[in-house]
């Protein structure tokens, strides 16, 4: 093992933590914040929760899958990915303040304690920076790493923080004790195996797996074995399976003398955590338990692999109380806020549920797997994704029941005459708000969802999958159009590739007749620029701006054309190298969210319809 100070007051500094640190106080305040929340890595977090989520606050790109799990304290979010860097952002603003590189990828969630930051990296360092600056206070190696050749070994053992020693596990097959003053090892526990799990503690005992299957009682002070626990994994041979049924990889979590985890033997075990006495067991039928549990009173939330769903069991008796069914694995660990508890899913989505009886309440998708656990604090839930972002997403803090049911529709007709788009893209887009769960307008219905909307101005929005404005919601072409009214109402309007409004079309043929850029400015006040088709004067690219980020639009830029001047609009979301606005918002009076909002969408190719769908929803409550 080798440990590499960068300088003497990098040693002083460390000393005066640990100094610091040594002091005699209750275990949970070692720690600003670390992984699942607490030492006994409950998944409970005291805070405002995100009951209806409206909006993106902001999304911070890196350049790999983001399979940590976030340390949020009260002025920076610190997070790894897959790029090899270890990430400090501005929790208002999500502006990068710092990164630290490692020789590996940072998929351990970073624990963060007396102003210094701890977290492991592919590389087999525990490292130690400042929280402030990033400047780097240690960097300790463990040793070669144990053979492993079943795949999916996708996750680090994340570091504990207690009374002055750092915990964790490594691929040599240690567990590590790491004394802050000094920096080196007060004791080491050698397993002969990965160490994927991340410790708990209760008492003065360390929980832990490996990735042979057995489970582990250490005595946090001198690495003795209180006992060991052999799952079902032990018995297994992977090579009969073609793949890992041995490994524990879920992090255990501790309510009372209750320890509990889950492994790829595909059984969730509840232990006596005095004596590792067997409680009960949960059989999932050979589909992995990599999700970490957490525990809220007498209840354990956890997720399954193959088994693609959620659920809550009776801490005491391993009984389910509800089951909800995502749309693909289950690995992020569950966290709790209030009433809700939240997961990922491996088909990108965001769930929050209630927590009592699994009932969804929101989702939201991101643009690949989200393997990352979430953390919620002060009304946003933080939560990476293997697109390469940390999301901050927000929205309201109060019961849903509290607040008006929105509204959500996608308008389509089939076209006899002129379609804009072109090769089925509108039925695409169609499609894919329907099984969004978006009400499906025609004309007719068009026009009764707006004027429904005037009436009770209850909150709404349609996304026109079809280029095209029928008659029945613009029989005046004036501001006295339903159009209008609705978005005068708080309604809100999603328009999706070249502006409706300007095609002239022949009632009986439904073919263009003319291009009439006075209309939508008559109608909705705005003034689109030239009077040609061909993109209205070019095709340029077009840049997201921080605002467009907050809607939903983490898609760094197009090519796209028919922007308008930036006085013409309320909120640019993107702009173009000529300086209008390519992707806007209008106002009409309403709260914010809400209004006429104009996004880019090709002709005849995809798009992406996660960031559309954020975009529509952003800001409804």
């Amino acid at each position: 093992m080798k440990i590499v100070y960068k300088d003497l007051v990098s040693l002083l500094s460390l000393w005066l933590m640990g100094w610091a640190c040594s002091q005699p106080q209750y275990m949970q305040s070692q720690a600003d914040t670390t992984f699942r929340g607490d030492p006994q890595h409950t998944g409970v977090y005291a805070t405002k929760a995100v009951h209806k989520f409206n909006a993106i606050k902001w999304a911070h790109r890196t350049n790999g899958p983001v399979r940590s799990s976030p340390a949020v304290t009260n002025d920076a979010v610190y997070f790894g990915s897959g790029d090899g860097y270890l990430y400090a952002v501005d929790i208002q603003r999500g502006e990068e303040k710092w990164r630290c590189k490692t020789e590996g990828a940072v998929h351990s969630s970073p624990a963060v304690a007396n102003g210094v930051v701890y977290f492991t990296s592919r590389d087999g360092c525990l490292y130690a920076v400042e929280a402030q600056r990033g400047k780097p206070l240690l960097k300790f190696q463990t040793g070669e790493p144990l053979p492993y050749k079943w795949g999916f070994d996708y996750y680090v053992s994340s570091p504990l923080v207690v009374n002055g020693v750092v915990y964790f596990g490594s691929e040599d097959g240690h567990l590590y004790a790491l004394d802050i003053r000094s920096g080196k090892p007060k004791w080491r526990f050698n397993a002969q195996s990965r160490i994927r799990s991340s410790p708990a503690i209760a008492g003065n005992m360390i929980y832990f797996g490996d990735m042979s299957g057995y489970f582990y009682a250490i005595d946090g002070e001198t690495g003795a074995q209180k006992w060991r626990f052999a799952t079902e994994g032990v018995k297994f041979n992977p090579a009969e399976f073609g793949f890992d049924r041995c490994a524990i990889v879920s992090s255990a979590a501790i309510s009372g003398d209750v320890v509990t985890f889950g492994g790829r033997d595909g059984f969730l075990y509840a232990l006596d955590r005095q004596t590792g006495q067997e409680q009960w067991r949960r059989d999932y039928e050979i589909s992995w338990v990599i999700s970490s549990p957490a525990i809220l009173h007498e209840t354990l939330f956890t997720g399954t692999s193959d088994g693609r769903f959620a659920h809550a069991v009776d801490l005491n008796t391993g009984k389910e109380k509800w089951r909800f069914s995502a749309t693909e694995t289950v690995w992020s660990s569950p966290a709790i806020a209030d009433s809700l508890v939240y997961f990922g899913d491996g088909g990108g989505n965001v769930f929050a549920l209630d927590h009592r009886n699994g009932k969804e309440k929101w989702r939201f998708k991101t643009k690949d797997r989200v393997f990352s656990s979430p953390v919620a604090a002060d009304g946003v839930v933080y939560i990476g994704s293997d697109d390469g972002y940390l999301y901050a997403l927000t929205g309201t803090d109060f019961e849903a029941s509290h607040a008006q049911r929105t509204r959500r529709a996608v308008f389509w007709e089939a076209s006899t005459g002129f379609n804009w788009f072109r090769f089925g893209i509108d039925e695409q887009i169609r499609d894919y708000f329907v099984r969004e769960g978006y009400e499906k307008l025609d004309a007719k219905a068009l026009a009764q969802f707006m004027q429904d909307g005037v009436a009770t101005k209850t909150p709404s929005v349609v996304v026109f999958a079809a280029c095209r404005v029928p008659a029945t919601v613009i029989n005046d072409s004036s501001e006295a159009a339903l159009l209008r009214q609705y978005l005068n109402a708080g309604g809100k309007v999603v328009w999706l590739g070249a502006p409706p409004l300007a095609y002239k079309r022949d009632p009986k043929t439904d073919q263009v007749v003319a291009l009439d850029f006075v209309i939508p400015e008559r109608i909705i006040g705005v003034r689109y620029p030239g009077n040609s088709a061909i993109g209205v004067g070019g095709w340029y690219q077009s840049t997201v701006t921080a605002e467009g980020v907050k809607w939903g639009l983490v898609r760094d830029w197009w090519i796209g054309g028919f922007a308008v001047d930036v006085d013409q609009v309320t909120t640019v979301l993107a702009h173009d190298e000529t300086g209008r606005a390519s992707a806007w918002v209008r106002k009409y009076g309403g709260p914010e969210g809400t209004g006429l909002v104009q996004l880019w969408h090709k002709r005849d190719g995809q798009e992406d319809l996660i960031a559309i769908k954020a975009v529509a929803e952003y800001g409804l409550r």
